[in-house]
């Protein structure tokens, strides 16, 4: 798999800067959180596969959980320990055992619930005359998506029988500036700059209310303007995060909904590519040929989604304008931010002038 080429320095990007052989506090945290969470993982294969999924994501369980405890007693046996490393062992795990998608069904479920409200994000946006106005009432719905989150501590209980409350979470995020981190009066200057960027690449986060209330308006926003959009969802299924697979069907059922959504489809400025990643994070030194052949004329890549977001790519330099955006749902990713849960984060950082294209 190719390293993507929108890094500026691909031999010194390291996509987690939390090293797990040195930092024995995020060490031990993760190692815990990710032998606890996998109880979740259990009874979700059981909704979604029956009984023998439930036998089979508890052998999964056993294996992992004695993977995690051998990485206990010598950290370095796999030369590295990072939250992408744990991801991978975690899905190896799941799919040697048969179960390739333990979420399936609750992501089903939470897509069907939010596709009838796209519309009216979508009327939303389009009732705003000021352009950025309606991006800051998109980013505030791309950050109120984003509590869709059964990866992480703060959220992974609260929706396993119950949809996110979208219009509620973006109340709450509105009107709370300055933000964690906040670099939105740049991107806005950017952003209404003539002319407008030529094509995004917007490596998507999770199912339901993310991508459908989240990322999707906000995608049909840009479009609008004029900016092709591709959307990159992971290659291979990983907790709540949409596949390609599912992303092209899910986008033309929101066509159905909306008119103008439907011609950005029929038109390709608004389409789906798979990115090569199979966990919540992403590591940029190994993604899809088609993902790497679409960066070939982007000027904007945005990540969204804590995972993608703020535990890898944060501090990742490329040669394009590049935005980090998601709702922190974990208490130590927060405290090492110095936040809290729940804060938001929008980072933006144009390419520096060595770095960027001629």
């Amino acid at each position: 798999m190719p390293v993507f080429q929108l890094l500026s320095s691909p031999q010194t990007y390291r996509p987690c800067p939390q090293n797990m052989l040195v930092d024995g506090e995020f060490r031990e945290h993760w190692l815990t959180t990710f032998a606890e969470h996998f109880s979740l993982i259990v009874e979700l294969a059981a909704e979604t596969y029956g009984p023998p999924g439930r036998e089979a994501a508890t052998r999964a369980r056993e294996a992992f959980i004695a993977q995690l405890a051998a990485l206990r007693q010598k950290p370095d046996m796999l030369g590295a320990l990072d939250l992408e490393v744990l991801g991978i062992l975690r899905e190896q795990a799941l799919r040697s055992h048969g179960i390739p998608d333990a979420f399936a069904k609750m992501k089903a479920r939470e897509n069907a619930a939010m596709v009838p409200l796209f519309s009216q994000v979508a009327c939303e946006l389009d009732g705003h005359s000021d352009f950025s106005q309606a991006l800051l009432l998109a980013v505030e719905g791309a950050f109120a998506g984003n509590i869709f989150d059964m990866g992480a501590t703060a959220t992974a209980g609260m929706f396993t029988d119950k949809s996110p409350d979208f219009f509620k979470v973006r109340a709450d995020v509105g009107g709370k500036r300055p933000w964690l981190v906040d670099d939105f009066d740049a991107f806005t200057r950017r952003m209404t700059a003539n002319p407008p960027h030529q094509k995004a690449m917007i490596f998507v986060d999770n199912a339901g209310s993310d991508i459908v209330l989240g990322i999707a308006p906000l995608a049909r926003l840009l479009a609008r303007r004029g900016t092709r959009v591709c959307l990159l969802a992971n290659s291979l299924p990983s907790l709540n995060d949409i596949t390609f697979q599912e992303l092209g069907p899910l986008l033309r059922s929101l066509g159905e909904q909306d008119v103008e959504f439907k011609r950005l489809l029929s038109t390709r400025r608004i389409y789906a590519a798979a990115s090569g990643g199979g966990t919540p994070l992403i590591d940029l030194r190994h993604v899809s040929d088609w993902c790497n052949y679409e960066a070939r004329d982007a000027d904007l890549v945005i990540f969204q989604g804590m995972g993608r977001g703020l535990e890898s790519n944060f501090d990742a330099a490329f040669t394009v304008d590049a935005v980090n955006m998601c709702m922190i749902k974990e208490r130590i990713i927060a405290e090492r931010h110095h936040g809290k849960v729940f804060d938001v984060v929008l980072r933006f950082r144009p390419p520096s002038a060595a770095a960027a294209r001629p």
